[in-house]
């Protein structure tokens, strides 16, 4: 971890160091290239134009041509700089040199180039301002051991160093010479202490950088710490929802389950089971409808026995279409239909009646399909695989439940049924004309009873036998039954007598449907084998509240009316007289 610490701040330091050298090289080599341009045109001008000195194109195309050098080396220096590839080395120090020798040699050339040797501190400025004065140092001597070989050679070399052949032995020169020099290191001595407290101020400045650098990677860690304690805690608080989620789930199933439990157990009317499940099923899965339909009597149609829809309209646009191919194809496969995209056109029955998500199961035991349960709501993917699951649990039960129903309804149909003629028998007719009269007390409106008798009856057991007697009862039964109303009813009331009850029914019309009855039945011609006879029956008529005031003066009254038949004849219609309560 240490040896990874050093190597970054070393590179630090380098980048640092890179920036400021590019940074003061450029500034120098421009400020540098400037004053070159100047010495040259000014020395030219002054030589050649004012003191009227003989051009030397010689020494013109050497001064041109280390100008040159000097802004080729320069260039080379600072694109290799920019790029990284050159630090302070080898081949920084050969530039540095390179330049100096070359600015000493330009300035050598020149008519008045003593004035101008302070430029050779150019290239070395910038050492000493990036690397201290210790560094710069060398190159300083550098420059000055160049110009004393440029001094001692010139003489070898005449025409070039003009103003060494001029000076040569001129005290004056030489002095001002080592003065440029004396002061150049003195300016270099007092940039290298600006540079050693800016290096310094630097180096602290780094220092808190990267203190605070240290503690930014601190406070990064302690967040990052924080933040995978809060993934941890957000993923245990999704859990956790998920958890609970799955448990309110369950419970919910455990309540439904354990409702419609109850409701098997303890409600046998098949209407109110029915009505009791749906309302279960839209409290636990919270949607806007939900119907059950049923097969009915033939198994080939469907019937909505059930829907909490209270519009008209759309009631009846579901009712109309309920057996649709869609649904009924699925239902008898034993398929579960979920769409949460409804397209009307695919389900005619959702026409009109904003559905955009629908759920059914079929309602089946074992091979037997009663019908299905359809829910339904008005946002698009209102259903999931946990509502799928949950329905068909729910339809599983609802199906054992109409089969214990309806296997009620037949202990029922048996119980308040005549076993010879299948038709209703006393004890329960009696049950339902109280009924019926306490609605029609309270709704007030007309009950009639038909209360009839076969003429001769015994006859007919003594002539032909009590199995053709039974013949003639189940034949008259039928008859009737077949002839009457869906809300009238008719039972056995003992032995070949029998009663009809007729709801919203006053005495005339009663009158009319006895008639009607009684010669209906003088028409039938029963055969059992090799006996064929006909029949007729007298027929006593009472209606409530007209004649009768309560049930049984009502079936009292009829009698009387019977009893009068009777008397006038027989295969006649009485109607009885107005009687007080018994």
């Amino acid at each position: 971890m240490k040896k990874e610490t050093k190597i970054g701040d070393y590179e630090d330091q380098r980048n640092v160091l890179l920036d400021d050298l590019g940074k003061y090289e450029e500034i120098i080599s421009d400020f540098l290239w400037a004053v070159m341009l100047f010495l040259i045109t000014a020395d030219t001008f002054t030589g050649y134009v004012i003191e009227h000195t003989p051009f030397k194109w010689h020494t013109f195309f050497v001064q041109l041509a280390v100008f040159v050098f000097i802004i080729a080396v320069s260039i080379y220096r600072m694109l290799k700089i920019r790029k990284e590839q050159l630090v302070p080395g080898f081949k920084y120090t050969l530039l540095k040199v390179l330049d100096i020798i070359f600015i000493v040699i330009l300035l050598s050339t020149m008519n008045y180039g003593h004035y101008f040797y302070f430029i050779v501190l150019l290239p070395i400025i910038s050492v000493c301002v990036t690397r201290g004065f210790s560094t710069s140092l060398p190159y300083l001597f550098i420059g000055f051991a160049v110009q004393a070989s440029a001094f001692f050679l010139s003489k070898n070399i005449p025409g070039i160093m003009r103003e060494y052949e001029v000076n040569r032995y001129n005290p004056a020169f030489l002095m001002l010479i080592g003065s440029v020099y004396i002061a150049s290191l003195l300016f270099l001595k007092l940039l290298g202490v600006f540079n050693k407290q800016f290096r310094q101020s630097e180096q602290d400045n780094q220092n808190l950088v990267a203190q605070l650098g240290r503690k930014y990677a601190q406070l990064e860690q302690a967040r990052i710490e924080k933040q995978e304690q809060f993934d941890k805690l957000k993923e245990v608080n999704i859990q956790l929802e998920d958890t609970n989620k799955r448990l309110t789930s369950s419970l919910a199933e455990f309540f439904t389950l354990q409702q419609i439990s109850q409701a098997i157990s303890s409600i046998f009317d098949m209407n109110e089971l029915l009505q009791f499940v749906n309302d279960v099923i839209i409290g636990v899965m919270g949607v806007s409808t939900s119907n059950i339909a049923l097969y009915g009597i033939g198994g080939n149609r469907l019937k909505v026995q059930v829907s909490n829809i209270i519009n008209k309209r759309e009631l009846a646009i579901l009712t109309d279409n309920i057996n649709s191919p869609a649904l009924k194809e699925a239902i008898d496969e034993g398929r579960t239909i979920l769409n949460n995209a409804v397209d009307p056109d695919q389900y005619d029955f959702t026409r009109g009646r904003n559905v955009r998500s629908l759920l059914c199961a079929p309602l089946k035991v074992k091979d037997k399909t009663h019908g299905f349960v359809l829910i339904e709501h008005s946002i698009p993917d209102a259903f999931d695989d946990d509502n799928v699951r949950l329905l068909e649990i729910i339809t599983q039960q609802v199906s054992i439940a109409i089969d214990n129903a309806r296997l009620y309804e037949q202990l029922q149909e048996y119980a308040n049924t005549d076993g010879l003629t299948q038709v209703y028998n006393r004890i329960y007719f009696q049950k339902r004309l109280k009924e019926e009269l306490d609605h029609a007390e309270q709704q007030g409106y007309e009950v009639s009873v038909i209360l009839y008798d076969i003429d001769d009856f015994k006859l007919f057991n003594d002539s032909y036998g009590h199995l053709f007697g039974d013949v003639v009862l189940k034949s008259i039964a039928q008859a009737v039954k077949e002839s009457i109303r869906k809300d009238d009813l008719v039972a056995r009331f003992g032995g070949e007598e029998f009663i009809i009850l007729l709801p919203h029914t006053g005495t005339e019309r009663a009158y009319e449907k006895a008639e009607e009855l009684r010669k209906q039945i003088a028409s039938l011609t029963i055969e059992d084998k090799n006996v064929i006879a006909s029949v007729t029956v007298s027929m006593g008529v009472s209606t409530f509240p007209a004649l009768a005031d309560n049930d049984a003066s009502l079936i009292s009254s009829a009698d009387n009316a019977l009893y009068e038949a009777k008397r006038s004849g027989k295969n006649c219609v009485k109607i009885a007289s107005r009687l007080r309560s018994i």
